[in-house]
């Protein structure tokens, strides 16, 4: 029981490291490549879409930067809570709670910066979002302009 306990704890902490890690890295590094990731789209956008879509993302900058350090605090009180010797499911639960708030509240900032980009898409580009689903969805959850993975032809913030 105490292993099946651990190794819960262990899955959970994991899950909060994971995206909080590739979000620093993504940070680090500039923030990316438009042309590899979802900043741009994996290769679906033009090079006025990816600077149309960089611009929106900076101009929401000054809403995603505070909650992106609630969001850092908040994955820290989680992964404390499931750290902590007299862990119980409630209080876990609470903090997981509270991050999730916030990221739902980081992805519909990045809703609306996705929605003004919508209206430049052409059918075609639109079906090869539907196609790969996934490229969209992460640009929701942690992307931005430069969210995405670092590869293609560079590009984004750090040129």
């Amino acid at each position: 029981m105490k292993i099946k306990l651990f190794l819960v704890q262990l899955a959970v902490a994991a899950g909060l490291l994971c995206p909080a890690a590739s979000q620093a890295l993504a940070q680090a590094q500039g923030g990316g490549g438009d042309r590899g990731g979802a900043g741009g789209m994996g290769g679906i956008l033009t090079e006025e879409q990816r600077t149309k879509l960089r611009e929106s993302m900076q101009g929401a900058r000054a809403e995603i930067t505070p909650l992106m350090e609630k969001l850092a605090a908040a994955q820290k009180e989680a992964i404390k809570a499931v750290l902590a010797k007299d862990t119980d499911e409630k209080s876990v639960r609470a903090k997981l709670e509270a991050v999730s708030k916030i990221q739902m509240d980081l992805a519909m900032l990045r809703l609306k910066t996705l929605k003004e980009l919508g209206a430049t898409l052409t059918d075609e580009q639109k079906a090869q979002i539907n196609e790969r689903p996934g490229i969209a969805y992460m640009m929701l959850l942690g992307g931005g302009a430069g969210g995405g993975q670092r590869g293609g032809g560079g590009g984004g913030r750090n040129q």
